[in-house]
C-alpha cells in the first residue's frame, strides 16, 4: 500500500504510515495533484575523476602582477632596484670641523732591524731621543736599576735610546754592578716602581756559557706583553 500522505510503501494491512505516521483509513484525500511535493532526501553522488573534476573546476583567477598592491597600501620597491647604501656618506671637513691631526711617521731604522749582533744594535744609536733621568738605584746583589723618561717612539728608537743611556752609564763603577737594568718610562709614577712602559735593558757582565765569559742583553720594548713587543738577546766576548 503507498501512502497518499508522503507517498511511502507500506504493507497492505497497515493502519499507519510508517513514514509519516498518519491514519491511512481516514478519508481519502481530494486530489494527489493537491497535495504538496514532499522534500525528497538528495541521492549520494559518484566520486568524480580527476580528469572530469579538472574540466568542471572554474579558471583559477590570473597571477597578480609583482608591482600590483592592493588599495590604501604603500607600493613596495621594484624587486631589481638596486639596494640602498648600508654606509652613510662621510662629513667634509670644514673650517667649523678641521680635520683630525695625524701622528707623524717615525723614521726608518739606520740598520737592520731587528739586530742580531751588537754591531748592528750599536748603530741605531744615532736615531736615539733625548730622555730624563728619574732615578738611579742600588740594588741588592750587585746590580744597579736606572728609571729614564723620554717621548714614546717606535721600537727601534725604544733600542737605540736604552743603548744611548747604557753607553753613558756602563762605565760609571764599571766593576762595581754585574747587572745594570735600564727602564723606559712615558711619564713618572711613583707608585709603580720597577716597571715600565718604554723598552727595558738588562745588562749582564761576565755571564759564562761553556768556556766563554760573555757581555749579555736582554732587550724589550714596549712593556714587554703588547702584542708588538720585541724580545731580543744579544750576546759579546766580554772585554
Amino acid at each position: 500500500m503507498r501512502c497518499p500522505y508522503c507517498g511511502g510503501f507500506n504493507p497492505d494491512t497497515a493502519a499507519f504510515c510508517r513514514s509519516c505516521g498518519r491514519d491511512l483509513n481516514g478519508p481519502p484525500l481530494r486530489t494527489p495533484a493537491n497535495n504538496p511535493p514532499v522534500p525528497q532526501s538528495p541521492r549520494p553522488t559518484r566520486p568524480v575523476s580527476p580528469s572530469t573534476q579538472s574540466s568542471q573546476r572554474p579558471p583559477y583567477p590570473a597571477p597578480k602582477s609583482p608591482n600590483s598592491v592592493a588599495p590604501g597600501r604603500a607600493s613596495p620597491a621594484p624587486q631589481n632596484a638596486p639596494a640602498p647604501s648600508a654606509t652613510r656618506p662621510r662629513p667634509v671637513a670644514t673650517a667649523a670641523t678641521p680635520p683630525i691631526p695625524v701622528a707623524p711617521t717615525a723614521p726608518d731604522p739606520p740598520a737592520p732591524f731587528p739586530p742580531r749582533t751588537v754591531e748592528q744594535w750599536r748603530t741605531l744609536e744615532q736615531g736615539a731621543l733625548n730622555y730624563t733621568l728619574v732615578s738611579d738605584d742600588e740594588n741588592v746583589g750587585r746590580k744597579r736599576i736606572v728609571r729614564v723618561t723620554y717621548a714614546r717612539c717606535a721600537n727601534w728608537q725604544q733600542l737605540a735610546t736604552l743603548y744611548k743611556v747604557l753607553h753613558e752609564c756602563k762605565d760609571d763603577h764599571a766593576k762595581k754592578f754585574d747587572t745594570v737594568i735600564i727602564q723606559g718610562v712615558t711619564d713618572v709614577n711613583a707608585d709603580d716602581l720597577y716597571s715600565f712602559n718604554n723598552g727595558q735593558l738588562i745588562f749582564d757582565r761576565g755571564v759564562r756559557l761553556g768556556s766563554d765569559v760573555l757581555d749579555r742583553y736582554q732587550l724589550e720594548t714596549g712593556n714587554g706583553f703588547a702584542g708588538d713587543a720585541l724580545r731580543i738577546v744579544l750576546t759579546e766576548i766580554a772585554k
